[in-house]
C-alpha cells in the first residue's frame, strides 16, 4: 500500500492452511470476487488485484515478518501493516465532567432532599427533647422499619420465581427478628435495673426469667425454621436463613448497645448521629462542587456517584466540626447527664456533676504538644469524626451493594428524595457500636467500680455512710 506501510503478500494456500477448517468450509464460490479491504482503516488496498493469484510478491524494503495488525483479503491474500512510530497520535484524555451543580435537575432534587431533611431534623429534635425513653422507642421503630425494607428486598426477588413456594417465608424472618430484639433489650433492662436500685423491685421478676424467655423464643423459631425445610427448595431455604442471620447482624447486632449509649447520656447518642449526618452532607456538597475534577475514578465501583473529592473533603470537614461542636453540646446537662429511671414523663429534669471528660482544662499535654483551654471530649471527638468519615460510610456502601445485587434504586420511597429508612441509617448502625466500645474502653469508669457503686447504692443510708467513711 502507500506511505510508511509495508506489505507482505502470501500465497492463498498458506493462508487457507492457517484458517480453521470450520471457518474455511463456510466459504462459498462467490468469495473470489471480493475486494481487498483494510479492516483497521477501512480503506481499499492499493496492491493490484492480479497479485492475489500467482507467485508471492513482497514490496521493496518490506519486512519478511508480519506485524500484529493484519489487513486481510478474504479471497487470496493477507496483508500486514506496520505504521511508523512517528505516525502514532497520542490518545486524547477524556474531558472532565462538569460539576454536578451545573447539571439539569440538580437544584430541584436538592430542594426535595432539603425539605425532607428539615422535617426529619425537627421530628428528631422533638423526640430528643422528650427524653431518653422516647429516643429508645424511636430506635426500636427505626429497627423495625429497616428490617422490613431489607425483608421486602428479598421477598420481591422471591415472588419472581413461582416455583420456590416456601411456607412461612416472612413469618420466620419476623420471628427471628423479634426473638433477637427481646434478648438484646431484655439484657439492657436487666443491667439497668442492677445499676439503678430504685428500679430493682419493679423489674426483679423480669430480671430473673428473661434469659429463659429468650431461650424459649429461640427454640420455637429454630424448630419451625428446620421443620419447614423442603426437599425441592432446601438450597434456597438455607440461603434464605443465611440472609436472615446477616440482616439480624446488621440491624440488631450492631445496635445491641445503643440503649446503653442513650441512658448513659444523650450526648453519646446524639453526637455520633450529628457527625454521621454532617459527614453525609459534606460528602454530598464536596462531591457536587469538585467531584471528578481531580480524580476521575469513582471512590467505590458499586456506587459510582461516590467521589474521592467528596470523601476527602467530608473527612476534613467532619473532624473540624467534631472538634469545635463537642464542647458546645457537652455544656448541656440534658445531653451530658445519665438517666437514672425509665419514665414516660416528658423532659424530666436532670441534675448531675459534669463528668471529667466534659470539663475544660486550662492546660493539657498531648505528647510534645501543649493544648490550652481544651476539654478531653474534644480530643475524643476527633476520633469519633475520623471513624464517622472513614469506617461508617462503608455501612452505606454495603447497602449500595445490596441494592445493586437486587436491582433496586432505593429500599423504599418513604422519605422523598432520600428513599427508605435503611438509606438514611445504614451508616449509623456501626457508628453506634463503635461509640459503645470506645466509651467503655477509654472513657467510662472500670466495671468493678461501677458494680461496687451500684451495690453500695442499695445499702441503707447508715451503712452507706459507714462504707464511705471507711473508703475515704
Amino acid at each position: 500500500c502507500t506511505g510508511d506501510d509495508t506489505v507482505e503478500v502470501k500465497p492463498l494456500a498458506s493462508v487457507l492452511h492457517a484458517i480453521p477448517s470450520h471457518v474455511r468450509n463456510k466459504s462459498g464460490p462467490g468469495t473470489s470476487s471480493c475486494k481487498p479491504v483494510d479492516t483497521q482503516l477501512e480503506q481499499p488496498c492499493n496492491v493490484p488485484a492480479q497479485r492475489c493469484h500467482g507467485a508471492p510478491h513482497v514490496a521493496p524494503g518490506a519486512s519478511r515478518r508480519a506485524s500484529p495488525r493484519q489487513r486481510t483479503c478474504p479471497c487470496t491474500m493477507v496483508a500486514t501493516r506496520r505504521s511508523s512510530a512517528s505516525g502514532k497520535a497520542a490518545p486524547e484524555k477524556p474531558p472532565r465532567p462538569p460539576p454536578a451543580v451545573t447539571q439539569p435537575g440538580f437544584w430541584r432534587s436538592f430542594a426535595t432532599r432539603a425539605k425532607a431533611a428539615l422535617a426529619m431534623m425537627v421530628c428528631f429534635l422533638c423526640i430528643l427533647w422528650a427524653g431518653h425513653f422516647y429516643v429508645w422507642l424511636l430506635i426500636l421503630m427505626l429497627q423495625v422499619l429497616s428490617f422490613r425494607e431489607l425483608l421486602n428486598v428479598r421477598y420481591q426477588d422471591y415472588k419472581k420465581d413461582t416455583e420456590k413456594a416456601m411456607p412461612l417465608f416472612r413469618t420466620l424472618q419476623w420471628g427471628w427478628f423479634y426473638a433477637a430484639q427481646f434478648y438484646v433489650y431484655a439484657d439492657f433492662v436487666h443491667e439497668f435495673a442492677l445499676q439503678n436500685h430504685t428500679q430493682h423491685k419493679l423489674t426483679q421478676p423480669f430480671s430473673r426469667y428473661w434469659e429463659a424467655i429468650s431461650f424459649f423464643l429461640y427454640c420455637v423459631v429454630f424448630t419451625l425454621s428446620v421443620y419447614t425445610l423442603r426437599v425441592d427448595a432446601v438450597r434456597y431455604q438455607v440461603g434464605q436463613l443465611s440472609w436472615t442471620i446477616v440482616t439480624l447482624c446488621i440491624v440488631v447486632g450492631q445496635m445491641k448497645f445503643v440503649a446503653h449509649n442513650i441512658f448513659e447520656g444523650l450526648f453519646w447518642f446524639f453526637f455520633p448521629v450529628w457527625l454521621v449526618v454532617h459527614n453525609d452532607c459534606w460528602a454530598y456538597a464536596w462531591g457536587a462542587l469538585l467531584g471528578r475534577r481531580f480524580i476521575t475514578q469513582p471512590f467505590f465501583s458499586l456506587s459510582p456517584k461516590k467521589t474521592w473529592e467528596g470523601f476527602v473533603g467530608a473527612l476534613v470537614s467532619t473532624i473540624v466540626v467534631a472538634f469545635y461542636t463537642a464542647p458546645l453540646f457537652a455544656r448541656s446537662r440534658w445531653l451530658s447527664c445519665p438517666a437514672t429511671s425509665l419514665t414516660l414523663r416528658f423532659h424530666e429534669p436532670l441534675a448531675c456533676e459534669p463528668a471529667a471528660v466534659f470539663r475544660t482544662r486550662s492546660e493539657m499535654k498531648l505528647g510534645f504538644v501543649t493544648l490550652r483551654d481544651v476539654s478531653p471530649i474534644q480530643l475524643h471527638a476527633v476520633v469519633f469524626g475520623l471513624f464517622a468519615s472513614v469506617v461508617a460510610p462503608f455501612g452505606g456502601f454495603l447497602a449500595s451493594a445490596i441494592k445493586r445485587a437486587y436491582e433496586v434504586k432505593d429500599f423504599d420511597s418513604l422519605i422523598p428524595g432520600h428513599g427508605g429508612v435503611t438509606d438514611r441509617v445504614d451508616c449509623e448502625f456501626i457508628m453506634a457500636l463503635f461509640v459503645y466500645v470506645y466509651h467503655k474502653t477509654f472513657i467510662a469508669e472500670p466495671e468493678g467500680w461501677r458494680a461496687l457503686a451500684a451495690a453500695a447504692a442499695r445499702l441503707p443510708e447508715g451503712d452507706r455512710r459507714l462504707l464511705a467513711g471507711a473508703i475515704c
